[in-house]
């Protein structure tokens, strides 16, 4: 039976260019489960292949040939998807490649800056995260880094710094929104915080946290599902949120497939966000029953907004 592109127009089309693996839900396999099961479709490039995650015993891992990268890469922009996730990217040239391919790129760019973490130090090299903080960062609308990564990315942290002014810091890098993941956490309280600002709101969002689970893949997990959901008509605001619900019902779910990866497909079979995604206030209430809530970030007189007037709420959104 033959299908016009008029009968895929409710399904918003989500490109992917990230890390693979064979087994479990990481990277472009993330991207790919969760936004099959929110009713979005996937367009993917690997920047490498591995069996599974790197603690897997007996995996092996490949990285992408330039110049099946390139072509694979400029075939990904010209399907047009409305947002583009860029995770991990494990080579300079590789770098150069997608910030070269995004220049005539129209849509929405979501970068997760997939660089290191406190436990392991950087996981590129230094000329890598380089090229991802002065190519890639100025051409992004949103990054989804961790706290690591966000003071690679700024330079450094100041000790005493307020989250406000450690927001407003990569805020002038260029991005019109910034979520940190694992700004902090408690193992007593099991909580987890992160920090979001679109320059003009600035937010303090916490979750569960369980440190009984090794939470393999839950970054991927969470800039993949804020993709798709700002995809599917939601706020980056909206997004970061619900995100946050899923990852933490995601780590909730690891199971033994892909040496214990987090699992979204099983997170999202008993939970259903969407029809709460398209309105801030409403998201909010539904995620509090995820146990995922919000305060407001006070501006102090050294710490101000960036914007004096909000931007829309869905001014970044699909299409």
């Amino acid at each position: 039976m033959n299908r016009n592109n008029d009968d895929l127009a409710g399904f918003p089309l989500v490109g992917s260019i990230q890390n693979s693996v064979g087994m479990g839900f990481l990277g472009n396999q993330a991207a790919g489960a969760i936004a099959n099961a929110l009713g979005a479709r996937l367009i993917h490039v690997p920047t490498m292949f591995a069996s599974a995650h790197g603690g897997f015993a007996g995996r092996s891992s490949s990285i992408a040939d330039p110049l099946q990268f390139r072509r694979d890469v400029a075939f990904l922009i010209g399907q047009r998807p409305g947002i583009v996730i860029i995770g991990y990217l494990p080579k300079p040239n590789l770098v150069d490649i997608v910030a070269t391919q995004l220049r005539d790129y129209k849509g929405v760019v979501l970068l997760d800056p997939v660089i290191g973490d406190y436990q392991k130090g950087l996981y590129v090299s230094e000329e890598t995260a380089r090229a991802i903080r002065d190519l890639l960062v100025p051409m992004a609308q949103i990054i989804t880094p961790n706290r690591f990564e966000a003071e690679v990315l700024a330079g450094g942290g100041v000790p005493g710094m307020s989250e406000h002014a450690f927001l407003n810091k990569l805020f002038d890098l260029g991005p019109e929104s910034i979520a940190i993941t694992s700004f902090e956490r408690d193992g007593e309280k099991h909580r987890t915080k992160l920090l979001y600002s679109n320059g003009y709101s600035y937010h303090r969002i916490s979750a569960p946290y369980y440190p009984a689970y090794p939470a393999h893949g839950v970054g991927d997990t969470f800039a993949s599902s804020m993709a798709v959901f700002i995809g599917l008509g939601a706020s980056p605001f909206a997004a970061t949120l619900l995100a946050t619900a899923l990852c933490a019902r995601s780590v909730a779910n690891t199971g033994t497939y892909g040496g214990a990866s987090v699992d979204p497909v099983a997170a999202l079979s008993k939970w259903n966000p969407l029809g709460y995604h398209v309105d801030d206030e409403r998201t909010m209430r539904f995620c509090e029953r995820s146990n995922v809530e919000s305060e407001s970030i006070r501006a102090t007189a050294e710490d101000g907004p960036r914007l004096k007037f909000a931007p829309p709420k869905h001014k970044i959104i699909y299409g």
